[in-house]
């Protein structure tokens, strides 16, 4: 009784075993290395291919498996007889067998799964470690599938693109080579040779461009689902949509239209220069070519570069430095010597108009400001000055200025609109032979288009002088002559006169400037350079010797920078020293002033 319950026991546990998948790792496959099979066998009685009542429980696990979804790779379904009898007839009746496991899956709702299913009829070819007859007669049925995947974010900088989980059907993403592309510069454009219009012949204008390539084993692999692209906004533009290149020997590159928007996503990315850039994002299956995010070209926008050329930049920006008045200066690292310009000081003071600026006070601090020269073939009008403060707790600012370096000033649109006939330009003021301020005849002019930019603000590429003036300019006519735009009032002096009027000596200067005047009539004056004599600089305001008492309480400024240092006196008329033959003054001795003490030198007095 005893061996035959034990008999019976180990009956039931080879049916209960038979009936449960077997997991095992693929070993010699490259492609199922990662890959999990589930084994599934059932059986057949001689000389037959219907399946038994108990085989369908079997077969019921294997629909269970393949009805929640997995990554499947494939079905195999291997079909076998024993080996008595014909061996024709047994592969024949190994197909019947194959035949009947494969429909009774695929007809539980699977059909789906029909291009996955692989069925082999083997008849007698057994591996020969069947214990017997009973396990020739089977079916087997091998559930290939991926292990669980995960989603993977490929990066190239700030590009990036996102790819769920199972996206390439059979295949983990572990498993895909993937290749992130990612244009974004004029330069890479013209290497290719592109071109940057839509179907229908419009400009287009870029904000970046990309290409993911998925392959395995060279081959390229279609997604079956859409994959999450994140590309930097490049400029302000809005109203992108996605676009896809299209090769073509003879045309080049164009471009057809996916209707598919891009959108902002809130998020941001540090870039390769340290700047903070917002993300915008899209969705899409295509892949393994170009992908262009592109709109038809704005009115105002007329660069080459199809990324649009010259941005508004960013607050962030470190090389921008913003006014007032919404102007803004663009500075590159070769502004200073041995400085960074990203962390150098600087203040743009934008807000300077003439009523306000050209004032009494401000002759003694910018000597020669107003002084503003004719510019040949224009009448012109003094619109605001610009001014860069470098020089704040900085004694050395004209020494670490790289003056011949070219920054860019944007001036808005919005505030300064144009007026027909006429034509805004920046003058530059510069130190005259390491002296006084000294303006520039040849103005800068707007530059016609160098990107996006443009659209907004009036845009000029001008010497790193530091001080500026915004003139708006009328072409002359032939013959007619061109005024200064506006002036210090400077004294002009007759030979008949010369001998009436006090000169000033400034002592162990040459070449250095005298300006005087008096507060209550709000301007001041700068008096005639004469002659060196030595050292010393011999200046004429129009004083007449007689006349010297009435200039007691006017204010008298000399002034000389050397080697980017202020030297100056400032004083009232009464402290000029007078010869008591000739009745001609001399400045006290001149000392050297800070800059972060110069405005409090002049105000002391001109106040």
């Amino acid at each position: 009784m005893k061996n035959v319950l034990s008999k019976m026991t180990a009956l039931f546990a080879l049916i209960i075993l038979l009936a449960q998948p077997v997991l095992a790792q693929t070993k010699d496959n490259n492609k199922d290395k990662n890959a999990i099979q589930q084994k599934f066998s059932v059986y057949f009685d001689v000389n037959q291919s219907k399946i038994k009542t108990n085989d369908y429980l079997v077969l019921d696990s294997v629909v269970k498996v393949l009805s929640k979804g997995v990554n499947l790779r494939r079905i195999q379904i291997n079909g076998y007889a024993d080996t008595t009898g014909d061996a024709e007839a047994n592969l024949e009746l190994s197909n019947k067998r194959t035949d009947t496991v494969a429909n009774y899956i695929l007809g539980k709702g699977l059909m789906a799964l029909k291009s996955k299913v692989a069925t082999a009829s083997l008849g007698e070819k057994v591996s020969g470690k069947e214990a017997d007859l009973n396990e020739m007669r089977r079916v087997d049925v091998v559930i290939v599938m991926a292990r669980p995947d995960r989603d993977t974010t490929i990066y190239n900088g700030c590009a990036s693109v996102t790819i769920k989980a199972n996206t390439f059907d059979g295949f983990n993403n572990d498993e895909v080579q993937f290749k992130l592309e990612y244009l974004s510069q004029a330069e890479d454009i013209k290497k290719l040779k592109w071109a940057f219009k839509d179907e229908s012949g419009n400009n287009m204008l870029s904000n970046g461009i990309v290409k993911l390539t998925a392959t395995y084993r060279g081959k390229a692999l279609k997604p079956t689902k859409e994959l999450y692209f994140r590309l930097p906004k490049i400029n302000k533009e809005s109203d992108y949509q996605l676009y896809k290149g299209v090769e073509d020997k003879a045309k080049g590159m164009s471009w057809k239209a996916c209707n598919i928007a891009v959108e902002n996503t809130g998020s941001t990315c540090n870039n390769a220069q340290g700047n903070t850039v917002d993300l915008q994002a899209f969705a899409s299956k295509d892949i393994n070519q170009y992908l262009n995010v592109e709109k038809k070209w704005p009115s105002c926008y007329c660069s080459t570069d199809p990324f649009g050329g010259v941005q508004v930049p960013s607050s962030k920006d470190l090389l921008a430095k913003y006014g007032k008045d919404k102007s803004i200066v663009v500075l590159n690292d070769a502004c200073y010597k041995k400085q960074d310009a990203a962390s150098t000081y600087i203040q743009v003071l934008d807000d300077l108009y003439p009523n306000e600026f050209l004032n009494f006070c401000n002759s003694f601090m910018l000597p020669g400001v107003g002084k503003i020269p004719a510019i040949q073939k224009y009448s012109g009008e003094l619109v605001k000055f610009i001014d860069f403060n470098v020089s704040q707790k900085n004694d050395t600012a004209d020494m670490i200025m790289m003056k011949k370096n070219k920054i860019l000033i944007m001036i808005p649109k919005s505030k300064f609109p144009a007026h027909e006939g006429k034509q805004y330009a920046i003058l530059p003021a510069e130190t005259k032979k390491d002296n006084f301020l000294n303006w520039t005849s040849k103005p800068v002019f707007n530059d016609a288009c160098q990107g996006l930019a443009n659209c907004d603000y009036w845009i000029f590429e001008a010497p790193f002088s530091g001080f500026y003036s915004l003139v708006e300019l009328t072409p002359l006519e032939k013959g007619a002559k061109a005024s200064e735009v506006v002036t210090d009032e400077e004294v002009e002096i007759g030979e008949e006169a010369n001998g009436k009027h006090v000169k000033v000596k400034v002592k162990k200067y040459n070449g250095a400037l005298l300006v005087w005047g008096a507060q209550d009539e709000n301007k001041a004056q700068t008096a005639k350079f004469i002659a060196n004599k030595g050292k010393n600089s011999i200046l004429e305001p129009a004083i007449n010797k007689s006349d010297k008492k009435q200039y007691k309480s006017h204010v008298f400024m000399a002034y000389k920078l050397v080697g980017g240092k202020r030297y100056a006196w400032i004083g009232k008329g009464s402290e000029l020293k007078s010869n008591l033959f000739t009745g001609n003054w001399k400045t006290p001795k001149l000392q050297y002033v800070p800059d972060e003490e110069w405005e409090n030198f002049c105000k002391k007095y001109c106040e």
